[in-house]
């Protein structure tokens, strides 16, 4: 077995390809097409790669700043628009169980360097059967895949279940307008999809802008990070025929480890484990807490992943499953609800702050779309601070609103108003471009201050 590079825009040839791969006994290394391809070079040769498979397109582009001895053998997309998956493709696809490497996803890298995750034959296919068993498609069914195949959730989420159903497949590029997906879930009679909370939000803006007619979509599954209780009421709100579902898992897991159905749906929550997992929210040392209390998520899975490339798994606090890195907890109707990332974590002046929860109040206060709450450093000192998109907000007013609702502690010193949110190439958030946005701004308006003290 070798392990063999893809790299490739969602297209009918990636698919072809990776099935190849697949069937020739090897392990495929998938990899984002818009990484900078000196980082995804460093990758490649991390996890041992002696050959790529990359669409031509992009090796046309990169091709002069190639260095090494990979061997790179180029392919075609097959398609440049929105197409459905070939019957040739479903007959060379066969369900594999093997504890043999299947793939190597590399994580979104937000909060340090990205992390070659392996996952097995065995886990992803159990994985995948264990969606199909809640989501219950029928071969009637289309779905459409709005987000890169290079990532965990949509690989094993929607492609394999794709796959092993036989159910019509909408294969279409990703870096599009809201209004091409949206007139191909008509075209194509789309009753599935699958987005990030990114998207969603996206998508209802165009939607409440032109009124699609969208009457084949039955459902919209969410996943990838934690969905606001803006979006999660607004969406409810637009798009009234359709069931919406938030779903959680991580790479490490196969990857899917909750779900919401129509029989636990009953908040924002993420919903129960599905099949075959099993959850446990513990404190620092490892003791179960009690319903509806904080703690760290832990997961029992058999999709488990082999390890990782390079790196080490985070300790497990309990019984060696899993540990997440997650904070969580399970409310009385037996749901899990996300928090926030452990890592996210912001500690000033000894006091612990989870920045979601920061996060949700703020955006309760009036006209601010979106917001992000990071610590920056400033001359020394270390400030809570938010960066938000909206209208501008009155700081003062705000400040005393979130007094009624969050701990002198928790409320952010500066707030910061940007036209956008960076986010990374997967469209989850950029802590780190968020802070230097924020450090610049304060350092700018320090400076101006310093300055007209000066003049005066």
């Amino acid at each position: 077995m070798s392990r063999i590079a893809l790299i490739g825009e969602n297209s009918i040839g990636y698919v072809d390809t990776l099935i190849n791969i697949w069937n020739n006994g090897d392990c495929a290394v998938l990899l984002d097409w818009r990484i900078p391809f000196q980082i995804t070079l460093k990758m490649m040769y991390e996890a041992g790669v002696k050959t790529c498979f990359i669409e031509k397109d992009i090796f046309n582009k990169i091709k002069e700043s190639i260095t090494g001895s990979i061997e790179f053998i180029t392919y075609e997309k097959q398609n440049r628009t929105a197409k459905l998956l070939p019957n040739y493709i479903y007959d060379k696809f066969q369900s594999n169980y093997s504890r043999n490497e299947a793939v190597v996803i590399y994580s979104s890298g937000t909060t340090g360097k990205s992390k070659g995750i392996i996952l097995s034959h065995f886990a992803i296919n159990t994985n995948a059967d264990s969606i199909i068993n809640y989501m219950k498609p029928n071969t009637n069914d289309c779905i459409y895949i709005a987000k890169s195949l290079s990532h965990s959730s949509t690989f094993t989420g929607e492609l394999l279940v794709a796959l092993k159903m036989r159910m019509k497949l909408v294969i279409a590029p990703t870096i599009v307008p809201p209004r091409y997906t949206l007139n191909n879930i008509i075209k194509f009679g789309v009753t599935i999809i699958c987005l990030n909370p990114t998207l969603l939000s996206m998508y209802i803006d165009e939607y409440e802008r032109n009124k699609y007619c969208l009457s084949s979509l039955k459902t919209i599954y969410v996943s990838g990070s934690v969905l606001n209780d803006n979006i999660y009421n607004k969406a409810h709100a637009t798009f009234t025929n359709i069931s919406i579902y938030n779903v959680y898992g991580l790479s490490e897991a196969g990857p899917r480890v909750t779900a919401q159905r129509a029989s636990c749906s009953k908040s924002n929550s993420v919903g129960k484990p599905i099949n075959g997992v099993e959850i446990a929210i513990v404190d620092e040392n490892g003791n179960l807490v009690a319903t509806g209390e904080q703690g760290i998520v832990h997961v029992k899975t058999q999709s488990i992943f082999n390890g990782y490339i390079c790196g080490k798994v985070k300790q497990s606090l309990y019984k060696d499953w899993l540990n997440t890195g997650d904070i969580g907890f399970i409310d009385i109707n037996e749901e899990l609800h996300i928090i926030d990332r452990i890592d996210n974590m912001i500690i000033i002046n000894a006091h612990k702050i989870y920045p979601s929860t920061v996060e949700k109040q703020i955006l309760l206060c009036g006209e601010v779309s979106e917001c992000v709450v990071v610590d920056v450093c400033i001359h020394d000192k270390t400030f809570l601070s938010c960066l938000y998109t909206g209208a501008i907000i009155d700081e003062r007013a705000i400040k005393k609103q979130l007094s009624k609702y969050l701990l002198k502690y928790e409320i952010p010193k500066f707030f910061i108003h940007s036209n956008e949110i960076p986010r990374t190439l997967n469209g989850k958030i950029s802590i780190t471009d968020v802070r230097q946005i924020i450090e610049k701004r304060l350092n700018e308006q320090l400076n101006a201050n310093c300055r007209s003290r000066k003049k005066l």
